[in-house]
């Protein structure tokens, strides 16, 4: 496996985490999201940008209702 391919973990939801110089970065799809110093910081940042499951139904997602 390359450097490259461990530095960058699988793309999540359109979210991608790659290299910025010595700093880390992540994308939505092409769109730079934030910048960190540590990768750590990046993929915690990934983590929570990256879509929950919804226990949602399409009409309430449409509608913005939840359960009780």
């Amino acid at each position: 496996m390359s450097q490259t391919q461990r530095d960058q973990p699988p793309q999540r939801q359109g979210l991608s985490l790659r290299k910025y110089g010595r700093f880390w970065a992540v994308y939505d799809q092409d769109t730079l999201v934030v910048v960190t110093v540590y990768k750590k910081g990046a993929q915690e940042v990934l983590q929570r940008l990256a879509p929950l499951q919804s226990t949602q139904t399409p009409e309430e997602q449409r509608d913005g209702r939840s359960h009780p």
